[in-house]
């Protein structure tokens, strides 16, 4: 579902920004393809029902999600000349708290579960306008449980956590040397702990819950130091094209 309605919002797109955008950034040798980024935000364990997601559903089970806390810093790299499809790659550490509820015949119990968390993901850029632009990403995540509050202790849970994600987020140029990019993401496969190739988490005996991560990247460019050595320069014959190729 996803997927369609990023097809349908791209068709929109082509047809409503037709005009030849400006370069989001200069790849001539004026900015570092690396720096650092930062993503606070917030998470949420949206309690599934629906099946040919991963959900299930039961009339005698209430599932809630809780809002929990998001913290991300990381690294990114620009490829060479924008990429092709992927234009760069990131790398982070993260905070995150995944929370929810089950009750069962009237016996509620909550989850409280704290994690420590490993990123990558390769990002696509798609340029809206000459600030505005959609950035996809696919990546993978691997969790460690720092810690869990529990009433009563959750079962069917594991300390460590690895899945493969998907990332879509609105991205803004809001100065010459700061992206901000608010962004969704959620699993799409789970390889630990493995559960049938779902997507989902199940936790206690009866629910399972799509964890999704709301954040907002702020993203910093810099000016390569004395040091540094500068990126490979285009062609001036090629420049007009690689400059509209990347983050388009």
């Amino acid at each position: 579902m996803i997927m369609l309605i990023f097809s349908t919002y791209l068709s929109f797109s082509a047809q409503y920004y037709g005009k030849k955008n400006r370069p989001l950034m200069d790849l001539n040798g004026n900015y570092s393809m690396n720096g650092w980024f930062l993503s606070p935000g917030l998470t949420y364990m949206w309690p599934n029902k629906v099946k040919w997601l991963g959900g299930e559903k039961k009339e005698d089970t209430v599932a809630r999600g809780r809002v929990g806390l998001y913290l991300e810093l990381g690294r990114y790299h620009i490829f060479p000349e924008g990429g092709a499809f992927f234009n760069y790659m990131d790398y982070s550490v993260a905070y995150k708290r995944l929370s929810g509820s089950e009750t069962l015949d009237g016996t509620k119990s909550k989850f409280k579960k704290n994690y420590i968390s490993a990123n990558f993901n390769l990002n696509n850029i798609y340029q809206l306008g000459d600030r505005h632009f959609l950035q996809n990403s696919i990546g993978v995540n691997l969790d460690y449980q720092l810690w869990e509050n529990g009433t009563p202790s959750p079962v069917n849970t594991k300390k460590l956590l690895f899945s493969l994600h998907y990332k879509i987020g609105y991205g803004i140029k809001f100065s010459e040397k700061l992206f901000i990019i608010p962004s969704i993401e959620t699993p799409i496969l789970n390889f630990r702990q493995w559960e049938k190739g779902k997507s989902t988490y199940g936790i206690f005996n009866n629910s399972r819950y799509r964890p999704i991560v709301f954040s907002c990247r702020f993203v910093w460019l810099k000016s390569p130091s004395k040091g540094d050595c500068p990126p490979v320069y285009v062609n001036p014959g090629d420049k007009a094209r690689q400059d509209q190729q990347f983050m388009e």
